[in-house]
């Protein structure tokens, strides 16, 4: 699962494909019309536009699925942490989140070196164990 950021790049980037080609379908789909009534028109033996009712029914989908597409990511940007918070209360919560991590690291620290002083003992019994051992069999 990515993360919301990349999820809403992801859809962004969807969507201006889709608005691509939704202009290149109207470009390279719609019914010919004149500019002025003196313009007089070419037919084009190369260009087979869907009819009229299927060119709607298309547009349609493409137009619902923009829409679609344009709901999640409003449904994204409102999942996105800050969305509703002022600036003061995102600083603070940063602070917050800073002196607890201190601390955690300042933890980590300490028990990192009892750990050290821990395995240093067990060094020196595991010594004194085998001296004793050693010390019986002679």
């Amino acid at each position: 699962m990515t993360d919301r950021l990349t999820q809403l790049q992801i859809c962004l980037d969807q969507l201006s494909d889709m608005f691509f080609a939704s202009l290149s379908y109207v470009d390279q789909n719609h019914a010919a019309v004149r500019l002025t009534e003196g313009d007089e028109m070419l037919p084009d033996p190369d260009h087979n536009p869907p009819s009229e009712t299927e060119f709607k029914a298309n547009l349609r989908e493409l137009t619902s699925d923009i829409i679609l597409k344009t709901k999640q990511i409003l449904t994204i940007i409102d999942t996105l942490p800050g969305v509703g918070v002022s600036k003061d209360e995102q600083l603070k919560r940063i602070e917050n989140l800073s002196q607890e991590l201190a601390e955690v690291e300042r933890l980590k620290t300490q028990t990192l070196r009892r750990k050290e002083e821990l395995g240093s003992i067990v060094d020196d019994l595991i010594v004194q164990a085998s001296e004793g051992i050693a010390q019986t069999r002679d």
